[in-house]
């Protein structure tokens, strides 16, 4: 393994054009050595993908949870203005009538 050993895939494909004869152990062990670190390249690659998928899931697991609480806020909202609406028609028509009533006084004047 001293041809491989403590090297890249890279070096090792360098390292294949000048040195190994095709067939021979040395440029075997060269291939199996770039074989098994692609597959550790892969690997690591799965993991990291496997990671980004799990914090792309929690982050929507919480994204979820925020909609859920904008949504009872927008009710809770909705519920309040509803009364805000209300308090103003009943204000309103107190005002009418006032208004009414003043009409009512300044004509009987």
């Amino acid at each position: 393994m001293s041809y491989v050993q403590g090297k890249s895939k890279n070096e090792i494909l360098e390292a294949m054009s000048g040195t190994a004869q095709p067939g021979s152990t040395v440029h075997e062990q060269q291939k199996s050595a770039i074989l098994v670190r692609c597959t550790e390249d892969i690997q690591i690659a799965f993991q990291e993908q496997s990671n980004a998928t799990r914090k792309v899931n929690t982050s929507l697991v919480e994204l979820n949870g925020r909609i859920d609480s904008l949504e009872v806020a927008f009710k809770e909202s909705s519920k309040s203005s509803s009364k805000v609406a209300c308090a103003l028609n009943w204000l309103t028509a107190a005002l009418v009538l006032v208004g009414i009533a003043q009409v009512v006084v300044a004509y009987a004047k």
